[in-house]
């Protein structure tokens, strides 16, 4: 949905829809959302709530999408400069957006109707760190795509567990330090694999 041709009117009632739709699933699974739901909790008749989105899913999509082009944001702002060399600046913007929006990431992630926004997020993250891992030979090539699957599934499994509780008491900060030794010891070993 292309929001920034539309008139104001258009684009405060698509935000309020979708700020009653993430209140709703503070509230309540989101498989009991309906549109009477959100067009009440937004204060907006139904009829401002078809104008923009043809169901309940639609505009769950339209929410996760966000959600994901926010993330590519920070990933297209970080430094370009080595990844795996210094993954903290980029792991610190991630993690603190999903620190600030704990709560609706959470009920997205623990949403059975949300695996294709997952798997759209997962492929975003490994196509960037596809692009930051120099490859050359065709050995460098298998290596930096098994690496990719590896940092891209244990980055987002790891941010995944913490939305949803697996590791009480652990704080957003003290899982991206982790992440970031992670990754610069996995930039190392493929160092090693290039230099051996």
């Amino acid at each position: 949905m292309a929001e920034k041709g539309m008139n104001r009117n258009a684009q405060r009632s698509i935000r309020l829809l979708k700020e009653a739709f993430m209140e709703l699933l503070a509230e309540k699974p989101y498989e009991s959302i309906t549109v009477s739901d959100v067009a009440r909790k937004a204060d907006l008749n139904r009829g401002t709530f078809y104008a923009h989105f043809d169901n309940v899913d639609d505009l769950m999509r339209s929410v996760m999408a966000d959600t994901a082009d926010t993330i590519s944001e920070f990933l297209s702002k970080a430094i370009e400069a080595g990844f795996l060399e210094d993954p903290l600046p980029v792991l610190t913007q991630v993690g603190d957006y999903l620190d600030q929006n704990r709560e609706l990431t959470c009920k997205l992630v623990e949403s059975r109707s949300v695996e294709p926004f997952l798997l759209a997020l997962e492929n975003r993250f490994r196509e960037w760190v596809q692009q930051r891992i120099p490859a050359n030979t065709p050995q460098e090539k298998r290596a930096s795509a098994l690496l990719t699957d590896y940092l891209a599934g244990g980055v987002l499994h790891t941010y995944r567990s913490w939305l949803v509780g697996d590791y009480p008491g652990v704080e957003i900060d003290e899982v991206n330090k982790y992440l970031s030794d992670f990754v610069r010891s996995t930039g190392m070993c493929l160092a090693d694999l290039k230099l051996g």
